[in-house]
């Protein structure tokens, strides 16, 4: 165990993710539901999702601005404050401040998304990436199935201000720690918008195209809880097994850290085959039960593959000759930049299909996870 403590910044990076992955549940986990329920059409959630990935993308930039002047810590605790916003706009009704919502959730991803991956590729060693990814991972899931459990009761009991109280505490805590290991970048370039422009349209590579792949896991992630919603038509039946399929997804996520450091092009393709597989279960099963145990399976293998991938873009970041902020910036961009595409497409099919547009998710989804191995193994093999 004592690789995965290798350097006292870890424990404070392990101890930022659980903070914040408590804080953060809120929105990740129940955010699309929440919209849902309160009132908010599948099509208008696909379309206002996509405006805040592209208004994040615009702002990405920030994070390099304001950690360069006023470190890492800043970007944290300004977006943490945003976030606290969006939920309180959430519990009230977002409808009704739309605008609002929409920049307050686009500028905190804008100005959080980066922290991870800069200051990981700051701190962690290579040969301990696997082995710490697993660890964050753990933490993340410990968080959010806290969380999960606090969060429903919450809702359940229309608790809003103890709800906002708490998660206001450990968006706090989060800021705490990230200020142990806080750090100003170096950026030379005063104007980083050009930069990162420039970086993405002129030196367009598998890094960046592995960023914008991602865009379908992204769109999974956040809507399959809205798909087991809508199956299951019964909020505290959802939520356990959320729960359950959080607290399962510890065991493999232990045990896919020293793998993936031992041989990260084989375990890619081994964890990508199952990812794959699950997601094409979805467009054939019916029973509730049978879907609900495949969200179980599908969180476990996320995480899992999520580890995976956050280790080999990681490297590339570490053997890149690009400052690892900037870089982060950049993945980030082209991301969100994808994510409003392929978010205002669908939310058009959704106009005309409704709830049949999961199906066209999972096709994505499983495309993009077969495209990302194949250049992460082209990487490799540099």
């Amino acid at each position: 165990m004592k690789d995965y403590f290798a350097k006292p910044e870890y424990k404070w990076l392990y101890l930022s993710q659980f903070f914040f992955a408590f804080a953060n549940s809120f929105m990740e986990l129940f955010g699309v539901v929440m919209l849902y329920k309160n009132g908010m059409p599948l099509y208008t959630i696909l379309f206002i999702y996509g405006l805040r990935f592209g208004i994040m993308g615009i702002g990405s930039p920030l994070f390099l601005k304001v950690s360069a002047k006023s470190g890492i810590a800043t970007c944290a605790i300004l977006a943490d404050l945003l976030r606290i916003a969006t939920i309180y706009m959430v519990q009230n009704g977002a409808q009704n401040n739309l605008l609002l919502f929409l920049l307050a959730t686009s500028l905190a991803g804008a100005l959080q998304n980066p922290i991870q991956a800069a200051i990981s590729s700051r701190y962690v060693d290579t040969h301990h990436r696997g082995r710490y990814n697993s660890m964050r991972s753990i933490a993340l899931i410990l968080g959010q199935a806290l969380a999960s459990i606090f969060v429903a009761w919450g809702v359940v009991t229309q608790n809003n201000t103890l709800l906002l109280l708490v998660i206001s505490m450990f968006f706090l805590l989060e800021y705490l720690c990230i200020a142990v290991v806080d750090y100003r970048p170096e950026i030379t370039n005063t104007d980083v918008f050009k930069e990162t422009l420039t970086h993405i349209f002129k030196n367009l590579n598998r890094y960046e195209l592995i960023y914008a792949f991602r865009t379908s896991h992204v769109i999974e992630r956040l809507f399959v809880p809205l798909y087991l919603y809508l199956v299951l038509q019964d909020f505290v039946a959802f939520s356990t097994v959320l729960v359950v399929s959080l607290c399962i997804q510890i065991v493999t996520v232990i045990l896919i850290g020293k793998l993936t450091d031992k041989n990260p092009c084989k375990t890619i393709h081994f964890v990508t085959a199952i990812r794959a597989i699950i997601t094409l279960i979805y467009l054939f099963i019916r029973n509730k039960l049978a879907i609900a145990f495949n969200k179980t399976l599908s969180d476990n293998f996320q995480k899992v593959y999520e580890t995976t991938l956050r280790t080999s873009t990681q490297n590339m970041i570490k053997k890149a000759k690009q400052d690892n902020s900037v870089l982060s910036t950049v993945g980030q961009m082209c991301l969100c930049f994808t994510e409003l595409v392929v978010f205002l497409v669908l939310a058009f099919i959704c106009y005309f299909i409704e709830e049949q547009v999961f199906y066209v998710i999972f096709l994505l989804s499983i495309v993009s996870s077969l495209s990302i191995d194949w250049l992460i193994t082209k990487e490799d093999q540099r």
